[in-house]
């Protein structure tokens, strides 16, 4: 048994002793009967908000009025809910009400999918009044009830379904692929944000390429930032595992993409990760040399793109494949990562040369980084300046870099 289980129980054992009833719940329970990874551990529980808050010593109100409480038990944090309907949801995401209830059943029923519509008690038995346990067998993906009413709630759960194929490999049941293709539309209501997390989840799956044909089937991809702007046969015809690789590849494949990326609304992180990339892609098709890749690229940088040429065509891909595998190679190896590396400041070189700072003070650390890079001169301040005092002439502002 899981250590969050054991953890969790005891939070479940005070429950009981208070004349409540308390559940683990969602997905704990599916990964658990499938044996899978565990991460967090939710609680759903008969007491009302303020009952919990009384039961245990450490809580933190993060939702009392939804019914969510956490819980910190041996400095483990337990989101603790109570049984609660939902009803009315105007814009597709949210309840306009929510009601608390005595019915475990009741609770269930408002989930998603019934592999996500299952209760374990303190002892370890699985209650699944929905069917969780023989979807999860037959590897489908179904809606607790009609799945037009689920997809109205919450129109996420439509890319859900999607994330859900990529990790687990499961088929979709064809009702609720049918009610996903009618009610692809409602994604549009759903904030960029809510979607970009599903889709950073579902390209780190298992099975995305089956995932991206479900999306491309149901009309979601129509209804999603960025990617409606891609043709449906070069969604299909990448073979990528990360969402930024996705959209570097794309932007590669179409510059005219470039002016939707900020539709994503990404971390400015993110972003430039993405368009470093693409630049990346864009320069092994030059005749640039290993150290130049290796040098004006981050490693992960060179990985993302030897990642993409290893499962994608290239026109000469396995000399461009070897190209970008010896930067990699050779990235750590180079005496310095950038030029803020370099073992020297500005304020050195005004110094030496009793000048004001300029434009030429840039040119001189360009001058020293290419001799570095070259093999030509250690990154060491003394032999820098002894180099400088070499093969640098300063006057009036104006510099002059000697050759040997």
């Amino acid at each position: 048994m899981h250590e969050l289980f054991k953890v969790g129980n005891k939070i479940l054992t005070t429950l009981e002793a208070n004349g409540y009833k308390g559940y683990f719940v969602g997905g704990c329970v599916r990964d658990h009967h499938m044996q899978r990874s565990i991460n967090d551990v939710d609680i759903t529980t008969d007491a009302l908000p303020d009952d919990i808050e009384r039961l245990f010593e450490r809580t933190i109100d993060v939702g009392k009025e939804h019914g969510t409480i956490i819980v910190l038990i041996d400095d483990t944090t337990f989101e603790v809910t109570t049984f609660r309907t939902e009803s009315g949801y105007s814009d597709f995401r949210r309840p306009d009400q929510v009601a608390f209830t005595s019915r475990l059943n009741s609770d269930l029923e408002r989930r998603d999918f019934t592999m996500n519509a299952m209760a374990m008690d303190e002892h370890f038995q699985i209650i699944d009044p929905y069917g969780g346990r023989r979807d999860i067998a037959e590897r489908v993906i179904r809606t607790v009830g009609r799945a037009e009413e689920r997809f109205n709630e919450d129109a996420l759960r439509m890319l859900r379904a999607a994330r859900f194929s990529a990790h687990l490999e499961f088929q979709v049941a064809p009702e609720t692929e049918r009610a996903m293709a009618e009610h692809a539309q409602n994604l549009e209501y759903v904030a960029v944000e809510r979607c970009v997390v599903e889709l950073l989840k579902l390209y780190r799956g298992p099975g995305v390429k089956a995932a991206k044909s479900l999306m491309v089937e149901t009309h979601l991809k129509d209804h999603l930032a960025f990617l409606e702007n891609i043709r449906d046969e070069d969604f299909l015809d990448t073979e990528v595992h990360s969402l930024e690789n996705e959209i570097a590849l794309q932007m590669w494949r179409n510059p005219e993409l470039r002016r939707h990326l900020h539709e994503l609304k990404l971390s400015n992180d993110m972003k430039k990760e993405i368009q470093s990339t693409t630049g990346l892609i864009e320069m092994i098709h030059r005749p640039a040399t290993v150290k130049e890749l290796a040098y004006s690229h981050d490693m992960k940088i060179l990985e993302n793109a030897s990642a993409i040429m290893e499962s994608n065509a290239f026109s000469e891909l396995e000399e461009k494949r070897e190209r970008i595998q010896s930067a990699i190679d050779l990235k750590p190896h180079l005496p310095i990562s950038n030029i803020a590396d370099i073992d020297l400041d500005g304020k050195m070189l005004m110094t030496f040369f009793n000048a004001r700072g300029g434009r030429w003070i840039r040119k001189v650390f360009s001058a020293i980084e290419t001799e570095i890079l070259d093999g030509n001169l250690e990154n060491d301040r003394k032999k820098i300046m002894e180099w400088v005092d070499a093969h640098v002439e300063y006057e009036a502002g104006d510099i002059k870099i000697i050759e040997e």
